[in-house]
This record gives C-alpha cells, structure tokens and sequence, in this order.
C-alpha cells in the first residue's frame, strides 16, 4: 500500500488548517490600491511591523473618490477547506472590508464588510460564503466564490465619507 498520497493529504490539510497569513516578514508584498486609479485622491499605506500589517491613510471623496485599499501580490491559495476567515484586528471604529479576488484582469472581488473597535484587538469572522461579488465596490451579478480560485487577499475602506483611518492586523486564519 502506497502511503505517500495519505501523508500528503494530511500535510496538506495540517499546513493549511489554521494560520494562513501572519505577518512576520513583508512576504507577501502588499501594495495600495486607491480611487487613484479612477481620478480620485485618497491615499494610503501599507508596511509589516513587529509582525502586524499596518494599514493606514486618508479617503478623500474628491473627483468622484471615496475609497482606500490595499491587496496582497498575487499567488494562487486554496481556501477550500476552509468555511470561514478570522481576521485579529485593531481599528478605529470604522468600518472595512475584506476582500478576495481570483483574477487580476477582469476587476471583480468577492468582499464582505466589517466593523472594528477603536482601539481593542478583536477577533472578526468572515464566512467565505458571505463575500459577494463587486466591481469598484459595487455588488455586481456573477458566480459565487470559487475558494480553491483565490488569487490576492486585501483590505478597503470607503465609507462614502472623507477620512483619516487606521487598521492594524496580526494575523489571517482559515477555520
């Protein structure tokens, strides 16, 4: 009897069940993703610090703006063994959005909002089944998400009001 696949299998399913992201080195890159890129001007920045990502800036609702993001480089990850994602985050109180992408070209990401407290650690959990399909932040008709698809992990904010925002996060963990 061949015992490699099992071994594998259960390697596989142990490696992934639990910490996906956390944040003790710059990989994966992550770069922002403003309303820039339809003329707006709000601005933000991400960097890794003592193993938290720092997710900071301004939404600026000039020329038709009103949002802020960031996205992890892109790198094919499988979620399908998960049901859900917890996020351990420290806001401000604002609300923010994950979302999951699976294409870089065609513009849709499958997001689904959450609230912070300002200032406390706390723990959020997003079922995958939740996200729902957008396109510049707008529910759009398309498929479900697809998790075994996922290109790119990012953050955004644009609670259609001008404002300075910062969320730190510790780590990403798929249940």
């Amino acid at each position: 009897m061949n015992l490699l696949p099992l071994i594998a299998a259960l390697f596989w399913s142990t490696a992934w069940s639990g910490t996906l992201l956390e944040f003790k080195s710059s990989e994966p890159a992550w770069y922002a993703r403003n309303d820039t890129v339809m003329g707006g001007v709000s601005n933000s920045r991400v960097r890794v610090d003592g193993g938290v990502l720092l997710f900071t800036g301004q939404v600026r609702l000039e020329n038709n703006g009103g949002f802020s993001g960031i996205r992890s480089t892109p790198s094919r990850v499988d979620l399908s063994a998960f049901s859900r994602l917890i996020l351990r985050v420290k806001g401000d109180g604002k609300r923010y959005a994950l979302q999951l992408g699976t294409s870089t070209g065609n513009g849709v990401t499958y997001r689904n909002e959450f609230d912070t407290v300002p200032g406390q650690w706390i723990e959020v959990s997003v079922p995958l089944a939740s996200l729902r399909p957008t396109r510049f932040g707008e529910r759009v008709t398309g498929p479900a998400l697809n998790p075994s698809d996922v290109v790119f992990f990012g953050l955004v904010i644009g609670n259609n009001r001008a404002e300075r925002f910062a969320l730190q996060v510790d780590w990403i963990k798929g249940q």
